[in-house]
């Protein structure tokens, strides 16, 4: 079972199963959180296993309220929630508070908002390559 928490170790978080899939955005929320990889799980498999996140609730691009749980002591996004009605059953996870970091060997399998990648990454070979959005797509 992936397991994952926020810096400091005061929330910590787990899933079953594999990711529903693995995506890079550069949206400016991404991009203001570190510009890492989401897995996205079923809310069924996964679980806040230590501490209580607190919340942070704004509205998408796309006119979806999109809600950031996050550690109040260190400042860690851990996970987001809401958006679409077609990711409703899914959990956000920022890949970079999983503790088993090999995850990431594997490529995203799409990449959003890539209008708005930085010239400097190259596109990811092989990846689902989408314009303006990322929250109104399930694979």
């Amino acid at each position: 079972m992936p397991t994952g928490s926020c810096l400091c170790g005061e929330i910590k978080i787990a899933y079953e199963g594999d990711p529903v899939y693995q995506a890079i955005c550069y949206c400016h929320d991404c991009r203001k959180m570190a510009n890492g990889q989401v897995f996205q799980v079923l809310k069924t498999s996964f679980s806040v296993t230590k501490g209580e996140p607190k919340t942070y609730t704004k509205v998408s691009d796309h006119g979806n309220e999109i809600i950031t749980h996050f550690c109040a002591t260190c400042g860690t996004a851990l996970f987001r929630s809401g958006g679409a009605e077609i990711n409703k059953d899914n959990i956000g996870i920022r890949a970079g508070v999983l503790d088993d970091q090999s995850i990431l060997d594997k490529p995203p399998a799409l990449e959003a908002y890539v209008e708005r990648r930085p010239p400097w990454i190259k596109q990811v070979e092989g990846a689902v390559q989408l314009n303006h959005k990322y929250e109104v797509i399930s694979q």
